[in-house]
């Protein structure tokens, strides 16, 4: 893992660290789903580069159609994953 699969962050003065689990595109909007490194909770943000790969903003998802299309897209995720895992086990 690089320090471009991590987050920091800032929620008025607490820090929080966080590991991008995958990112996404659409209608030109970017979102960034991540983990939590402390409690493990999965969140996701709409994302607005900064001027460098390493800065940019994250914003709150504000509607539930954004909501609904992140969760359709981390369900996907997880069967994605769900579906490597088994081909690794019955490959061993």
């Amino acid at each position: 893992m690089n320090a471009l699969d991590k987050l920091t962050i800032f929620n008025g003065d607490k820090e929080e660290m966080a590991t991008i689990l995958f990112t996404f595109e659409d209608n030109g909007k970017k979102y960034v789903v991540f983990e939590f490194d402390e409690t493990h909770e999965v969140s996701a943000a709409v994302y607005v580069p900064g001027e460098t790969d390493s800065e940019g903003q994250l914003f709150d998802i504000e509607t539930d159609a954004e909501w609904d299309l992140v969760d359709k897209v981390y369900n996907q995720y997880e069967e994605d994953l769900e579906a490597a895992e088994d081909e690794e086990d019955s490959e061993a």
